[in-house]
């Protein structure tokens, strides 16, 4: 067995011994940007499928707000942390249901960051025994963290994200990306995590540096089962 399948089964059995056969449990899977979250995500749906789990992957990224929000203004970090995303509707039509009614089945109109219109069509299926996974930036922050029942976080240092970067985004949106991390990306995360630290908020935190060989470096002790 190899280091990630190791590592996926360890995290399945410490989310497995949290779900309540009544309800859906909600795993947030957070990290800053670069450190591999949406493949994180996905390897570990796929593990708990293979283990006979329903499970439903949310992503953050569809709760953009338009342009028209995200950018106005001219504090580029200002305009991240507080303005990116429609917490209000993710809550109100996904995460309320889930918590109060144990179960959605919705379809919803998710904005293109392309045209800046609602034209990508998502649908979420959650009963009483779906694994739901949420994945994205700042959601340990207050407005979303109560609603997590197990959370993870996936750490990679600051200097890994500018190469990342480069190899990531430099091919699609040119060199000028870089600046957009220097000035708006890279302070927003040091602000969020100042503001919520992951090592207090998150039940477990994996260190990603190594795609291949990620490790976990904080258990909570309350949930530590393995």
């Amino acid at each position: 067995m190899d280091n990630v399948e190791s590592l996926m089964k360890t995290l399945t059995n410490l989310i497995l011994n949290q779900k309540n056969n009544g309800s859906p449990l909600v795993v947030g899977i957070n990290g800053i940007d670069t450190s591999g979250k949406t493949m994180f995500s996905k390897k570990l749906k796929k593990h708990l499928q293979d283990m006979d789990c329903e499970v439903q992957i949310i992503h953050i990224d569809d709760f953009h707000n338009p342009k028209s929000i995200r950018y106005y203004g001219d504090d580029e970090v200002y305009n991240y942390f507080y303005k990116s995303f429609e917490y209000n509707r993710l809550i109100s039509e996904i995460l309320d249901p889930i918590k109060f009614e144990k179960k959605l089945f919705k379809k919803y109109m998710a904005l293109n960051l392309e045209t800046d219109k609602y034209d990508l069509e998502r649908t979420y299926k959650v009963t009483s025994n779906t694994i739901v996974i949420l994945e994205g930036v700042f959601i340990l922050r207050e407005e979303v963290r109560g609603f997590l029942d197990f959370s993870i976080f996936i750490y990679v240092p600051f200097e890994i994200v500018k190469e990342r970067a480069i190899k990531r985004d430099v091919p699609k949106f040119g060199e000028e990306i870089l600046e957009k991390y220097d000035k708006k990306y890279i302070p927003t995360q040091k602000k969020y995590l100042e503001m919520f630290p992951p090592e207090i908020l998150a039940d477990i935190i994996i260190d990603n540096q190594d795609w291949n060989n990620p490790m976990i470096v904080k258990v909570n002790d309350t949930k530590k089962s393995f």
